[in-house]
């Protein structure tokens, strides 16, 4: 048997890659308990309904999607696809904003040009646009580029705003609750005081 053919899965024939899909979901915070699980399923759904098979799963849990520092799973997706060690010849993501918020819209852009560069097909399950190449997806997949970017910035003008407003009621942010100090007693409870 010295001289039996072994097929590597990372050396899959592209025939055989074309039915074979990873996924990639990611959610920013920890609050957003059924996030992952809610994408998953909605992935699933897609991968069964154009029978696919995933066979790989990426994943980012309480990471936020402005940069990609911090994220081993969508690191690890580059890596193996620059590498040449994917088995797949799909990639499942929910959504646009997926991939992150980044300010700089053309990072998402680029990471999904690196998947395709190496002919992985990009899908993004709960879109109402199939990623085509056609001008009306990509006009699309740029906008919903820009919303993410500035979904980000909007956020973060509010909680700082937020922020602000309540440290001028004497409230403090102090390792990631929210606590007060005055003549009565400390609280987690906001918007109330004990006496």
């Amino acid at each position: 048997m010295a001289n039996a053919l072994v097929v590597h899965k990372d050396r899959l024939p592209q025939s055989q890659k074309m039915h074979r899909a990873a996924q990639y979901v990611r959610m920013s915070t920890d609050y957003q308990q059924y996030s992952i699980e809610n994408q998953a399923v909605v992935i699933a759904t897609y991968a069964e309904l154009h029978k696919l098979t995933i066979v790989r799963t990426y994943r980012d849990e309480g990471e936020s999607g402005l940069k990609i520092e911090n994220r081993a799973g969508l690191t690890e997706l580059i890596d193996d696809v620059r590498s040449g060690q994917t088995d797949f010849g799909h990639l499942l993501i929910f959504d646009v904003s997926r991939w992150g918020r980044f300010q700089d819209i053309d990072e998402s852009a680029h990471y999904e040009f690196i998947c395709r560069q190496a002919g992985i097909k990009v899908a993004y399950c709960a879109e109402q646009f199939d990623n085509d190449g056609s001008l009306l997806s990509s006009i699309v997949k740029n906008i919903k580029r820009v919303m993410a970017a500035e979904f980000s910035r909007e956020l973060s003008a509010k909680v700082l705003a937020g922020a602000l407003r309540l440290a001028s009621l004497g409230f403090k942010w102090v390792a990631r609750q929210l606590m007060v100090y005055s003549d009565w007693s400390w609280t987690r409870n906001v918007g109330r005081k004990e006496s």
